[in-house]
């Protein structure tokens, strides 16, 4: 026991061996006291008893508070000191704790995605550089059950050696509707944002997104394909339409459901015919092309 404890039990002449409830009764007739004082000297002597009553008060409830505690960290044995340090630790420093260790994998997966958003870039630098970026819009989909487009690329390539890279996406716009006869309203928003944001060289679609398109508008006019003859400007897969700018017939696109080029790609479609269309002007001279390509290579079937 310290001296200021001792003190303040002799001084409202008391054992050490008084209960808590003979102390808090004591207690209750000093506060009671506190109206009746009226001198200087009457309360400094009542606040020194105070005080004396408060420090043994908050003596007892630390003593049974270190009771409970020890009693809580006795199933540590050995390492009970261990136990208690480490949990006032982390009392005081849990946030800052935290903080660290967020901070740390903050830094880890950060690092980590800037290494691998480098490494995608050094790999993408060292690819050749795309010749055609081709949409397919309409009731299409992959193969691939994930999505993922590079068979579809690859197969574009193998069909048109000349080109050594293609970028392709697919807009899934099907019909709904009673007997499937209208085109999905929230599909058709999204096919208009993707060929608004993208703008593909070349537009893949079937006969229900022509439709709704509009025909010749925003198409390149593809007529240099039948120039040399390989391919008579009144084939019937031959689509035609009004420039609307101009008011003369251009050729927009090709209906080349039964290509071999299609017939040779991953995708799954449940659709009338397949119209192939040129949409870019930087890049048109090789799309044109391209088209013109799988065009005669459909003919010679």
């Amino acid at each position: 026991m310290n001296d200021n404890l001792k003190q303040a039990y002799a001084r409202l002449g008391l054992t050490e061996t008084v209960t808590r409830e003979e102390l808090n009764k004591r207690f209750d007739l000093l506060l009671k006291r506190r109206r009746t004082l009226s001198t200087d000297e009457e309360i400094a002597d009542y606040e020194a008893d105070f005080q004396a009553y408060k420090l043994i008060l908050d003596t007892w409830d630390e003593q049974e508070i270190q009771e409970a505690e020890d009693q809580r960290l006795a199933k540590y044995g050995r390492f009970s000191g261990t136990a208690s340090k480490w949990e006032r630790f982390m009392r005081l420093y849990k946030t800052h704790v935290i903080l660290s260790i967020v901070a740390v994998l903050v830094l880890i997966f950060g690092g980590k995605a800037l290494y691998d958003n480098y490494q995608h870039r050094q790999y993408l630098a060292s690819l050749p550089p795309v010749d055609a970026t081709i949409m397919f819009v309409g009731n299409f989909g992959a193969k691939d059950s994930s999505g993922d487009t590079a068979a579809l690329e690859q197969a574009v390539i193998d069909a048109y050696p000349q080109w050594k890279r293609v970028e392709a996406t697919i807009v899934y716009l099907p019909k709904t509707g009673e007997g499937a006869d209208t085109l999905d309203m929230n599909h058709m928003q999204k096919a208009v944002v993707e060929l608004a944001a993208n703008r593909p060289d070349i537009v893949i679609m079937d006969d229900a997104t022509i439709e709704w398109i509009g025909g010749q508008a925003g198409f390149q006019n593809l007529e240099p394909i039948t120039a040399d003859g390989k391919l008579a400007a009144d084939d019937t897969r031959m689509r035609w339409g009004t420039n609307e700018d101009t008011g003369k017939r251009e050729l927009y696109g090709v209906n080349i459901m039964d290509s071999p080029f299609i017939s040779a790609l991953p995708i799954d479609y449940n659709v009338k015919s397949i119209i192939i269309g040129v949409l870019g002007e930087d890049n048109k001279d090789k799309t044109i092309e391209f088209v013109k390509h799988i065009a005669e290579e459909q003919a010679a079937k």
